[in-house]
C-alpha cells in the first residue's frame, strides 16, 4: 500500500509540475502578446500623429509667386486687385498657401496624398474653351464667358509677369496635347473660393497657351478649404 500511495503522490507532483509549467507559458505567452499589441499601439499612436502634424502642399505647382491678383466675391461690388510689393500681398499670400496646405493624415483620405489630374475644358482640337473672350493689345481684358461659369460668384485670378511652366503632379513638365515635344506655358490663373465654411474643393483654371494663338483652360481640382480667402476679401 505504502508502494501505491507514494506513486499516487508522485503522480500527483508530476501533474501539479505539468500544470504549473502549463500555466507559467501560457502566462509569458499573454505577457509576450500583451507587449506585442501594446508596442504596436503605440507606434501606430506615435504614426499618427506625426501624420497628423506634418503638412503637405495641395496646390498645384508654380514656378513663380503671382505679379497681380485680383479678388472678385459675392459681397463686394468694388473687385479687391493688389500687386506684388502692396501692403497686403504678403498677407493674402500666407492665407493662400495655408489654405492649400493640410496634413498627410487628411491628405491620404481624401486622395490628395497621390496627386492631381490635369483635365483640358474643351470638346477636341477644333472646339478649345478660350480664357479670355477679348482682348487688347494682345493681352486679354474680359474672362470668356465659359469661364466664368466654371468659376462662379467668388474667384481668384492671378497674373504672372513671365510665362510659367505647368507642371504635373509627379512634378515632371505639362507638354503638348498634341505635340508631346512641345514646351506650354500660360501667365494667367484663376481659381474658386467659397463662401461656405466647410468647402472642401478648389478648381484652378489655367489659360495654357498650346495648340492654339491664345491661352485655352485647362482645369485642376484638389481637396481644400478656400473659406479663409473669402474671409479675407469680404471682412476687409
Amino acid at each position: 500500500m505504502a508502494k501505491v500511495e507514494n506513486v499516487t503522490q508522485d503522480s500527483q507532483k508530476q501533474i501539479m509540475s505539468i500544470d504549473d509549467q502549463y500555466i507559467a507559458k501560457k502566462r509569458r505567452q499573454r505577457i509576450i502578446t500583451n507587449s506585442i499589441i501594446l508596442s504596436l499601439t503605440l507606434i501606430l499612436g506615435i504614426a499618427i500623429i506625426l501624420l497628423s502634424c506634418l503638412k503637405i502642399d495641395l496646390k498645384p505647382k508654380f514656378d513663380a509667386t503671382p505679379d497681380y491678383v485680383e479678388i472678385v466675391t459675392d459681397k463686394n461690388s468694388n473687385d479687391l486687385s493688389f500687386a506684388k510689393g502692396d501692403e497686403i500681398y504678403d498677407k493674402f499670400l500666407n492665407i493662400y498657401n495655408n489654405s492649400l496646405s493640410t496634413s498627410i493624415l487628411t491628405s491620404l483620405f481624401t486622395g490628395n496624398f497621390y496627386g492631381y489630374e490635369i483635365q483640358y475644358l474643351d470638346s477636341g482640337e477644333k472646339n478649345p474653351a478660350k480664357f479670355y473672350s477679348s482682348y487688347s493689345n494682345g493681352v486679354g481684358t474680359e474672362l470668356s464667358s465659359t469661364l466664368l461659369g466654371y468659376l462662379g460668384s467668388n474667384y481668384v485670378k492671378m497674373e504672372f509677369a513671365e510665362n510659367q511652366t505647368l507642371y504635373l503632379s509627379n512634378g515632371d513638365k505639362l507638354m503638348g496635347r498634341y505635340n508631346k515635344t512641345k514646351d506650354i506655358y500660360y501667365k494667367d490663373v484663376c481659381f474658386t473660393i467659397s463662401s461656405d465654411e466647410n468647402s472642401t474643393q478648389i478648381d484652378f483654371y489655367f489659360g495654357v497657351i498650346d495648340y492654339m494663338s491664345y491661352p485655352t483652360l485647362v482645369k485642376i481640382s484638389v481637396e481644400a478649404n478656400s473659406y479663409d480667402l473669402y474671409k479675407f476679401a469680404t471682412e476687409r
